[in-house]
């Protein structure tokens, strides 16, 4: 069942969530469950590693970039900015996703009702899609059908206390760690987890990952705004990147019509996806 799941909330200083450490993982899915714990001191050189690639990728940007890395196997963890609160793009239809499943797994909604997103799909078929291809439509139907803002009580519950899905919707790199965290680590989120692998929006974080590195994520752009978040599977376990960036000079940033802009900042969040990769290979 897909029932409340309460992520608390982190500090100013990006201090590591409480509870969400690769060791309190339940699901059998998921490596981190299995593993052996990593030493404290391990711990520490592996999340200076990731610190130290993510203040020099930080470094050499012209724009502020919000960023959370947890390294699940090890519970090694670094972060820039993790609670800036920004424009969520379309990382809102992570939440609005989540709670259509919820409701689907309570009986309050079918899979086969109308979504009304104006092109004849159903519940289920739009969750698919709005996860999948991003797409546009299926997202607004999914928030017009969870109540938009009359769902920030439930998330701020649970732990994602930057996010909200009024309008503008916004959240933290910190609130979309811990959601796709509790995706990779929970069989209740498993449909969701599934989904996010099957993304075939793989213009950021995938382009600086060696060819076939398995990664589930999903990307948000909007004006100014360019984001992708996801869990890569390396050699020594899965880890979770949370990359939030912005605001870019116009006429940044529009997947859809891709140009110079989006190239930059796009090259940009490939490139951190590839030096967290290489720091804890």
């Amino acid at each position: 069942m897909l029932g409340a799941l309460v992520v608390p909330a982190c500090s100013d200083t990006d201090s590591p969530p409480p509870g969400l450490s690769a060791s309190a993982s339940t699901s059998a899915t998921s490596p981190a469950s299995t593993s052996s714990p990593t030493p404290a001191g391990d711990v520490a050189a592996r999340s200076a590693r990731l610190q130290a690639a993510i203040d020099e990728f930080v470094a050499g940007q012209t724009v502020p970039f919000s960023i959370v890395v947890h390294e699940l196997s090890s519970g090694a963890r670094a972060a820039n900015r993790g609670n800036r609160v920004l424009p969520s793009a379309s990382l809102y239809k992570l939440f609005v996703a989540r709670e259509l499943l919820r409701r689907i797994d309570a009986g309050e909604l079918s899979r086969e009702q109308p979504a009304s997103d104006g092109r004849g799909r159903t519940v289920g078929q739009c969750v698919h899609d709005m996860i999948v291809v991003s797409d546009n439509a299926c997202g607004a139907a999914g928030l017009r059908m969870v109540g938009g803002s009359r769902l920030d009580a439930r998330l701020h519950e649970d732990g994602f206390r930057s996010t909200t899905l009024g309008s503008p919707q916004q959240t933290s790199a910190e609130d979309v760690a811990s959601f796709l965290l509790a995706a990779r680590t929970n069989a209740d989120l498993a449909e969701l987890y599934d989904l996010l692998q099957d993304q075939q929006v793989n213009d950021r974080l995938p382009q600086g990952l060696p060819p076939g590195t398995p990664i589930a994520h999903k990307t948000g752009d909007i004006r100014h705004y360019a984001h992708d978040a996801g869990v890569i599977t390396t050699a020594t376990g899965d880890v979770v990147v949370a990359v939030l960036s912005g605001p870019w000079p116009l006429p940044c940033c529009d997947a859809d019509h891709p140009g110079d802009a989006e190239r930059i900042a796009f090259s940009a969040i490939a490139q951190l996806g590839r030096g967290v990769y290489d720091a804890i290979a």
